[in-house]
């Protein structure tokens, strides 16, 4: 059963934005939407079948909702944290799970946010929150959707003038007291690190390497093995840039005889024994114990590749990977995210207007 939706905020005396909880019993507050007087339900109590801390009517109106007050107040509450990080020059970290690439991303929401306006004229559209440049320009936009989505059209306005579109459900009154939470989790957020493939136009994903800190099955020294992990069927299995990153983390990988393929082909080899570990075992004997956490492991982001172009020849399209997310659902076994005195800003020429 959804959970009933109730007025936890309301404009206190000074007008200023106060939520139920924090409201005293005697003072006169009015209603965010239809400015009527609202009284404060404040029992203490918490047991069953109390309601939290909220503001009731005396009548409602008609345009005057819970979900209407809900998107009013998260809004506002929002604009104003926004407004209170660039004062202090403070990060606001933003993390997502990228729908062009399928990494995760992360950053500072505000590296290169001058000021904030609510609902921003852009002509086609008004955004809920615009987060403007030193040019001026909008450079992001926030939607807070509670009942109804941004329009069509504002869609492709944000994508057609590379403005990234953050967008954040809001379901219930709960979500105001996790603002800071829903704004650096947010549920959509159309933007892509990762470079434009130059033939097709689509986000490129990354060929990532894993480099295992395990043993020899031969001689039970230790050894280093180098993974790679970029959702292809790939006709070599290392390239000379790939061979040369491992070794500049004591991975070697040389040319070996296979008796089980009867070819050569490169592979991990031990610098102990030249013993090598076959294609077939490196997950067995590296990548599952390190999944387990009884080897030790690092991943890192090494170059790109375009899954559309790689399969173009299969039909396949966008919509099939939104109906099918696990076929591109590449591994990831540990995802770089920036130091806490890194500032990484989510907006950039590759990020915006990401399509």
């Amino acid at each position: 059963m959804k959970e009933q939706i109730l007025y936890t905020v309301a404009i206190d005396k000074n007008g200023k934005l106060i939520k139920a909880k924090d409201a005293e019993k005697g003072d006169s507050y009015s209603c965010p939407i239809c400015k009527d007087e609202v009284i404060l339900r404040k029992s203490g109590n918490t047991g069953k079948g109390s309601k939290r801390p909220h503001f009731a009517h005396h009548a409602l109106t008609p345009n005057c909702t819970p979900e209407t007050a809900l998107h009013y107040a998260f809004k506002n509450l929002l604009a104003s944290k926004v407004e209170q990080h660039l004062e202090s020059k403070k990060a606001l970290p933003i993390s997502w799970l990228c729908e062009y690439c399928f990494s995760n991303h992360s950053g500072d929401l505000l590296k290169k946010i001058k000021s904030v306006k609510i609902e921003h004229n852009l002509i086609a559209c008004k955004p809920d929150i615009a987060l403007l440049g030193n040019d001026g320009n909008v450079h992001a936009v926030i939607e807070v959707v509670v009942t109804h989505k941004p329009e069509e059209s504002a869609l492709k306005y944000y994508q057609a003038n590379n403005i990234v579109l953050i967008q954040i459900n809001v379901t219930s009154d709960k979500d105001i007291d996790d603002l800071e939470n829903k704004i650096s989790n947010p549920d959509i957020v159309r933007a892509c690190f990762n470079p434009k493939c130059e033939d097709c136009g689509n986000h490129k994903h990354k060929v990532q390497m894993t480099i295992v800190d395990g043993f020899c099955w031969k001689c039970g020294a230790a050894m280093k093995a180098a993974i790679i992990e970029d959702g292809q069927d790939r006709d070599v299995e290392f390239t000379n840039e790939e061979i040369q990153f491992a070794k500049s983390k004591d991975a070697i990988i040389q040319l070996h005889y296979s008796q089980t393929v009867h070819r050569k082909y490169l592979a991990n080899s031990c610098t102990s024994c030249d013993a090598f570990v076959g294609n077939h075992y490196l997950d067995e004997q590296f990548l599952e114990p390190a999944m387990r956490g009884e080897y030790e492991f690092e991943t890192y982001d090494i170059s790109y590749y375009c899954n559309y172009c790689l399969n173009s020849g299969e039909g396949y399209t966008k919509e099939f990977d939104e109906e099918h997310p696990q076929r591109l659902a590449i591994a990831r076994v540990k995802i770089w995210k920036p130091r806490a005195d890194e500032r990484v800003s989510i907006i950039t020429d590759d990020s915006t207007g990401a399509q």
